[in-house]
């Protein structure tokens, strides 16, 4: 926009000294095809078409007089520019049609409008410096604040992580210390509670203790039970994976884990020995370079799929080994569906219902 309002005052000044030594209707030509030139110029912004331009204008120049008033306007687009050197040029239509002008303040105001073209290019320039500053900044410091970002929600992620590995711990050291210590503590007493009962020969005094004995019975199995429920919470499954996967030296191993909801102990513990099962294998049969193992949750079921890049291929005995077998038993428990593939690699896909 700046650019065209500099070409509108240069426009408006250069029409005013002609129209002081030509009338409307002798400068109508100079003034359409000056129009059209700086159109032309601003639309396709060409150094190279700017040069030609000016060239051709300049020829124009030494023949009409009229179009020497124009030679500024036109001069703006190669001011600053590696053929700035071109705009000399103008002094020759100057020089040639010097004796040509009725006073030699038209001379003079055409002196003063290339020092304002001058000007207002180099003015122009800066202004479209500061501009494109102003927007490398501008995307540097939006970048950064989405990096930024980014570092913060990995931080909280992180920071939520760690208070649930916490959570996990201290609901295993309640479950370990009640199971330790009061469940201890209450075997001893039923134990303690028959053997009076044996000696006791008070039929009044047998029953109460039978009353005890019933009521701690019953309080075992409810710290049983809560301590079971206790420590299949406190499994946490992408915890233990990271774990396998930070020991595992094998080859580069990637982990996308898509697990949001809860999933049941037994099916952890065999996700977690079916995992080890197969790096084990991978370091004992496979000679690829790269391990995936993918966990999703689907609304009715969840899968487990575990692939190698290795072209090795496996003798078909081999799926009747120990460390298939495992698996396959496991996958069994979970009611589920397992199937080997090795025509690119060698993939476990395991599919069990919620």
């Amino acid at each position: 926009m700046g650019n065209i309002l500099n070409k509108l005052i240069i426009f408006v000044g250069t029409c005013v000294l002609l129209f002081f030594e030509f009338t409307p209707h002798e400068g109508i030509i100079a003034i359409a095809l000056a129009i059209a030139i700086s159109g032309l110029l601003e639309y396709f912004s060409n150094e190279r078409l700017a040069k030609w331009l000016f060239i051709g204008l300049l020829i124009l120049s030494g023949f009409y007089v009229q179009f020497v008033f124009f030679i500024p306007l036109i001069s703006y687009d190669l001011l600053i520019s590696k053929n700035q050197m071109l705009t000399l040029l103008a002094l020759f239509p100057y020089v040639l049609h010097l004796n040509k002008f009725n006073s030699g303040a038209i001379m003079g105001g055409l002196i003063v409008i290339s020092a304002i073209v001058y000007f207002l290019k180099v003015r122009e320039i800066k202004e479209r410096k500061l501009r494109e500053d102003y927007i490398n900044q501008r995307d540097y410091l939006t970048e950064l604040s989405i990096s930024l970002e980014e570092k913060i929600n990995e931080l909280v992620s992180k920071q939520d992580v760690e208070v649930n590995l916490a959570t996990l711990n201290e609901r295993n050291r309640i479950a370990r210390e009640i199971h330790d210590n009061v469940g201890h503590l209450l075997s001893s007493s039923i134990l303690q509670i028959g053997a009076v009962i044996a000696i006791s020969k008070d039929e009044n005094t047998v029953k109460n203790l039978e009353v005890v004995r019933d009521t701690l019975n019953e309080g075992m199995n409810s710290i049983r039970e809560s301590v079971h429920n206790l420590h299949d919470h406190s499994i946490d499954l992408y915890g233990e994976i990271n774990k396998l996967i930070k020991t595992f030296t094998f080859c580069k191993i990637k982990l996308n884990y898509e697990i949001i909801g809860d999933m049941p102990a037994k099916a952890k513990y065999a996700i977690i020995a079916i995992i080890k099962e197969a790096l084990s294998n991978v370091m004992k049969h496979s000679n690829g370079d790269q391990v995936s193992i993918s966990l999703y949750e689907h609304p009715k079921l969840f899968q487990l799929i575990i692939y190698d890049n290795g072209n090795k291929k496996m003798d078909p005995d081999n799926f009747k080994g120990m460390g298939l077998e495992s698996i396959k038993q496991r996958v069994a428990s979970l009611n589920g569906i397992v199937n080997f593939e090795q025509s690119k690699g060698f993939k476990i896909f395991i599919s069990f219902m919620k």
